[in-house]
């Protein structure tokens, strides 16, 4: 798991990314893992689908394309749902209020830096 810098808008955030590759990493994401802070976000690559089963918080989940332009955002989704989007290529999983917290909404482009 590679752990990066956060950019919105080419605009650098202070919040850091654990970036998910492999089958294994994605398919954990955040699941077993502590609530994470306003800054922490897990990246998870080559995904359109997200479920929390299992989880114990609710978080908030960002659908991206290929190049990280938001496609659709789930606030504060609770445990033992299942959300996705066939257009994502990837998803961000991020505590619930984060993706209000940044300003971040459909169309914008976040990513690694």
């Amino acid at each position: 798991m590679i752990i990066q810098r956060v950019e919105h808008n080419r605009r650098r955030l202070a919040m850091h990314v654990h970036i998910c590759e492999s089958s294994i990493e994605r398919g954990r994401g955040l699941l077993f893992r502590r609530r994470p802070d306003q800054r922490t976000a897990y990246l998870l690559r080559r995904c359109s689908a997200v479920h929390t089963i299992g989880m114990a918080y609710a978080l908030d989940i960002v659908f991206c394309n290929g190049t990280g332009r938001i496609l659709r955002i789930v606030r504060d989704l609770r445990p033992f749902r299942l959300v996705r989007h066939p257009e994502a290529a990837q998803v961000w999983e991020v505590a619930s209020g984060v993706a209000a917290k940044w300003g971040w909404r459909v169309g914008d482009e976040i990513g690694p830096c």
